[in-house]
């Protein structure tokens, strides 16, 4: 029994492609503070969307002291993602790139579904690295008590940062996959081309303009001198034969 592996990568992306979408819609990371008597002082959630926010009211001063500063992804990163991921979507369920004969449109979907991935691996690596720890969000997670605050504080990921590990692991074979057919196809159709140049060149005279006038030029003269000639020599055979004959006489 054989496997169709383009078939599984591509059933694979449309599965990352839906949970990538709806990652942007849920919870990425928490942050959460109880103190002895089971009180919840902090509570602050992430959402690639939405930004940073909390069920407590503005005047919960102790919440706000903890709210993180300078840990929120560019929202214009977050449109474009968007975009790109139903352009990806598009590309996948309306266009098979091995029976593709536009080899510039095949181009676009394959930047548009490396961009994806692209975006994906960001969310995933630079998110962490760039946006949590350096604010002191704690990665992946973190359970520690403050004797100090006698609080108890809850660092954690939420599901849509999740998602987002599951889509780049689903997304990233098959947007391999197209790039190999892709560069595969400008290949052979390069092999082709110059193949084709190489025997025409073999076979073929440069077109020379004024080679070619002169070329039919000497072919002119070559003939209006053949039927100049063609009389003298019939003058030159009769002039002969009456010598001949008065010699006999």
């Amino acid at each position: 029994m054989s496997i169709n592996f383009k078939s599984v990568y591509k059933v694979l992306f449309v599965i990352g492609l839906v949970l990538g979408f709806a990652s942007v819609f849920l919870d990425w990371y928490y942050l959460q503070g109880i103190n002895d008597s089971g009180e919840t002082v902090v509570y602050w959630i992430y959402n690639a969307l939405f930004d940073w926010s909390t069920p407590f009211s503005t005047g919960a001063l102790f919440n706000e002291v903890y709210q993180p500063k300078n840990a929120t992804m560019p929202i214009a990163i977050v449109i474009a993602f968007i975009i790109i991921l139903f352009l990806s979507a598009y590309s996948v369920l309306f266009h098979d790139v091995e029976r593709g004969d536009n080899l510039l449109k095949v181009r676009r979907f394959n930047f548009v579904n490396l961009s994806l991935v692209t975006l994906v691996g960001f969310f995933v690596l630079i998110f962490p690295l760039f946006f949590l720890l350096p604010n002191g969000l704690y990665y992946p997670f973190l359970l520690y008590y403050d004797y100090e605050l006698e609080v108890t504080f809850y660092f954690s990921i939420g599901p849509g940062y999740f998602f987002q590990i599951i889509s780049f692991g689903f997304t990233f074979p098959y947007a391999l996959f197209n790039h190999s057919i892709i560069t595969t196809f400008e290949k052979e159709q390069s092999s082709a081309e110059n193949t084709i140049n190489r025997y025409i060149k073999s076979v073929r005279e440069e077109l020379d303009l004024d080679k070619l006038i002169a070329r039919e030029e000497y072919d002119l003269e070559s003939t209006n001198n053949s039927q100049i000639e063609v009389p003298k020599s019939e003058v030159e055979k009769i002039y002969n034969e009456f010598l001949t004959t008065r010699g006999r006489k």
